[in-house]
């Protein structure tokens, strides 16, 4: 089996070295896509060892990880983690493995564990969000909002991925299960420190609303 690490960054010249030092292990390349940053995201990560792409420009995670997927026609698996270290790499075996036993899609929850130092803005909308999107959607998922998860390369190309900005981690859930495929959720840790966050609030949760509303309705 072949693996890949898809990570977005915009801005995470202290982070994104040490995601892609401890993400190589578990994988066979690192594609890290530099959205637009103007500090030294790029030459961190390739100083790491990541493939990178670099956007001119910020254009928002759903375009980000479009371009990543592009880049993984000749993976058999791919996992999606973001580059501010909110994410443990060393969890990436965990979601594979489901991937490996049969899952198309699995996702790290934070909810399975102590998320107690998750901002309670964070939890409301997440578990409001989840439950809706369960309803829908056919499965119980209690984390839709983890950026952190992986996909069947095959399956994960069968995907139009619709959406701008954090919608696409929504839709992407939405359109796996509209076609059937099998999604799981696995714990994950829950990490949360002083960086700051690129999520526009009111924003945000407006285009995501929009963009789940219009899939459920199209």
């Amino acid at each position: 089996m072949r693996y890949a690490a898809i990570i977005p960054g915009y801005n995470v010249e202290e982070s994104i070295g040490k995601v892609v030092k401890r993400t190589l292990p578990f994988v066979n390349e690192s594609i890290v896509i530099d959205d637009g940053s103007m500090d030294n995201t790029a030459k961190e990560a390739k100083k790491h060892g990541a493939k990178v792409i670099s956007l001119e420009t910020n254009t928002g995670k759903a375009n980000a990880l479009r371009a990543g997927i592009q880049e993984c026609e000749d993976f058999d698996a791919v996992v999606f983690l973001d580059g501010d270290l909110q994410h443990c790499p060393e969890e990436i075996p965990k979601l594979f493995e489901e991937v490996n036993n049969g899952a198309d899609l699995c996702i790290g929850s934070r909810f399975y564990g102590d998320y107690s130092n998750m901002p309670l803005g964070n939890r409301i909308t997440n578990t409001i969000i989840s439950r809706l999107i369960s309803g829908f959607s056919g499965h119980r998922l209690t984390d839709v909002q983890s950026g952190f998860r992986a996909f069947d390369s095959e399956k994960l190309s069968q995907l139009e991925l619709k959406a701008e900005r954090y919608s696409i981690e929504h839709i992407m859930v939405l359109e796996a299960a509209k076609k059937k495929m099998r999604i799981k959720e696995v714990p994950i840790s829950c990490m949360y420190g002083c960086e700051t966050s690129n999520i526009k609030a009111v924003s945000d949760t407006l285009r995501v609303t929009y963009d789940v509303a219009r899939f459920i309705l199209r």
